[in-house]
Order: C-alpha cells, then structure tokens, then sequence
C-alpha cells in the first residue's frame, strides 16, 4: 500500500493527460480530413468481427504511446518500475473513461469496453517491458 502512495502521480496524470490529448486530435483530424464516403468505408471495416480487433490495436497503441510520453514526462533521477506501470493504466483508464462521455466525434476512439483493458494492458506492459526487472 506504501508503494501505491508514493508513485509520481503528477507525472502519471501528466502522460495520460498528453497521451489522450495526442489520440483524440488524431482521431478529430482525421474525422475532419477524409471525405464522408471514406468514413463510411472506415466504419464498415470496424463492424464485426473487426471490430474488437480494431479497438485492441488502438488501445495497444494508447498504452504504448503512454508509456513512451511518460518516459520523456517523468523526472531524470526517478525510475520507472512495474508500479509505476500500473499506476500509468489507471490513470490511462479514467481518461480514456472520461473522453467516452464527452461527445467528441472520432472515427476509431469509441465507447469504453473491456477490450479497452485488455488493449491498454497489453500496450502499456509490452512497451514497458524493460521495467519488469
């Protein structure tokens, strides 16, 4: 429990913050950029069973994206361990939770699911691979 109180939480909700704000501007650009007919032929590949692909790979990229940006956010003398890759999935989670009640248009960044999970789980802890020791 003492180890749970002392992760660098500032930098954890800090990277989340910039890893949601980075992926939500892609996928609102993107919304923006292509051509209605093009978004249709998008969101027809996403049905299923593509579908739950589709969002894993995203969530996947979230999590690796936050583990990369909080390696540039976190302070030069603290290390990151597997604690502290926890502490990123949280605070991942609740952004990720709190961006799918806004209504913010987007073609891949949909409602949150338990594959949201098993997507950020999977990015965060394989591109934090290196910490694990």
């Amino acid at each position: 429990m003492y180890q749970f109180k002392v992760l660098p939480w500032l930098q954890l909700i800090n990277a989340s913050v910039i890893t949601l704000v980075l992926a939500s501007g892609i996928d609102y650009g993107l919304t923006l950029i292509l051509p209605a007919s093009s978004q249709v032929q998008i969101e027809s590949v996403l049905g299923p069973p593509w579908g739950l692909l589709s969002s894993a790979a995203i969530d996947m990229a979230i999590g690796i994206l936050g583990v990369i940006i909080l390696e540039r956010v976190m302070e030069p003398r603290r290390r990151i361990q597997v604690s502290t890759l926890w502490g990123l999935v949280l605070c991942l989670l609740i952004a990720l939770a709190l961006r799918a009640s806004l209504p913010i248009p987007g073609l891949f960044l949909g409602p949150f699911h338990q594959i949201t999970i098993v997507g950020l789980l999977l990015g965060v802890f394989s591109k934090g691979q290196q910490y694990r020791r």
